[in-house]
């Protein structure tokens, strides 16, 4: 049963041997990918810290029973002041806690809890959720950062008390080629699962078809790719309802400004809608998931929309691909090309009997391959064996 830990409570005795703490850039991205692990863990007999910024959802954590600490850490920022404070903020979370195992999530918590765990002799767990947009675009200023954050991630990775778990073989690819890999163990877990029994399907809804992108609005995430092809299609007479479902990102340099999301509305071309914490009922009002990113880990839209048997196109990129099997539960189109989304998505939105077909193989394919508890069993055997094996740097 869970039970409520105050913060500053710290583990005794025998506990002292099941430490396990995440450091994460966001809290509200812990709670959706990582809160059924971390439950599961704490079933297990660890001790388990959560570590993030400020968060509207430190609430959350303790009713579920984790310790939480609070940690200084700004995701944009390129102060040297800025980095210097997370730092040691993360430096010390960790020797509060002192935990065995620490579980890193997104890049920068990676690189500066990494640098402190290899240092401190702590096992540490690096989650490559995706390479973000330092690797995705080549500007002079992103190459001169992406250089600075190989080398951030070669200290902090690169010994053999690290572990990478990557979610697709291009990430995996990418680290093997910037020599990332020579002496750190890694594995390979494809997306952070779904609750098969939270979400469900439910029956396609009458009416047109509502193709809905959930995610957060960036523009890397291909947003105005979505509205120019849902603005081709509509320009056809193509009856369809075209959705944008989540929330700015004011701490990513690719969120899509208020004034043209505004304009993307006005336009008629698309609805918007805020975030929504029960993506199963969102999901359960669309009837195709579109997901046009860049470059994906292995993204969770495309899981949950496979959990509520709803047919998905994606772009044809690492992580968007591996979701998806491609004329059976999706369809895929080239990146970037808000042409070739528009003549994908077309024959889909004609055809319910289609979208039938590929939700109910959508739902299937979850069945085999997501389910969270096959999720959290592969991540408990990693800890099982980091706290048991005593791995020399």
């Amino acid at each position: 049963m869970n039970h409520l830990i105050h913060p500053t409570r710290l583990p005794t005795g025998a506990q002292k041997s099941r430490r396990l703490l995440f450091i994460a850039s966001e809290g509200r991205f812990f709670v959706s990918h990582r809160l059924p692990l971390a439950q599961t863990a704490l079933q297990r007999g660890y001790e388990v810290a959560v570590a993030c910024p400020e968060t509207d959802i430190k609430e959350i954590l303790q009713k579920n029973g984790f310790l939480y600490f609070e940690i200084f850490l700004r995701r944009n920022s390129r102060s040297p002041w800025n980095e210097l404070r997370s730092l040691g903020s993360i430096l010390k979370v960790v020797l509060k806690f002192r935990p065995n195992v620490v579980h890193l999530i997104t890049a920068k918590p990676i690189i500066y809890g990494g640098i402190i765990a290899r240092f401190l002799r702590v096992r540490s767990l690096s989650a490559i959720t995706g390479l973000g947009h330092v690797f995705l675009h080549h500007s002079l200023g992103k190459r001169v950062l992406r250089k600075l954050v190989v080398m951030g991630y070669r200290l902090a990775v690169g010994h053999r008390l690290s572990t990478l778990i990557f979610q697709n073989d291009s990430d995996l690819g990418t680290f093997r080629a910037y020599g990332l890999l020579s002496s750190a163990n890694h594995v390979m877990i494809r997306g952070s699962g779904t609750d098969l029994d939270r979400i469900t399907p439910a029956p396609l809804p009458d009416g047109p078809t509502v193709v809905v992108l959930p995610a957060r609005l960036l523009l890397d995430k291909g947003l105005a790719e979505f509205f120019e092809a849902a603005r081709l299609l509509k320009a056809r007479g193509v009856p369809a309802v075209f959705r944008l479902l989540g929330d700015r990102d004011k701490d990513n340099p690719t969120s899509v400004s208020l004034s043209t999301l505004q304009s993307w509305v006005d336009s008629g071309v698309l609805e918007w809608h805020p975030f929504q914490s029960n993506i199963s009922a969102a999901l359960a009002n669309s009837h195709i998931v579109v997901l046009p990113s860049y470059r994906e880990g292995f993204p969770k839209t495309l899981i949950d929309a496979a959990a509520a048997g709803r047919a998905a196109a994606a772009s044809n990129v690492p992580g968007c691909r591996d979701a998806i099997v491609p004329g059976v539960t999706g369809v895929l189109f080239e990146p970037r090309d808000a042409s070739d989304m528009a003549r994908v998505l077309e024959p889909l939105i004609l055809d319910r009997a289609l979208q039938t077909r590929m939700g109910a193989a959508a739902r299937a394919h979850a069945e085999a391959n997501f389910d969270v508890r096959r999720v959290s069993d592969a991540h408990i055997r990693i800890y099982e064996d980091l706290t048991s094996h005593h791995r020399g740097a």
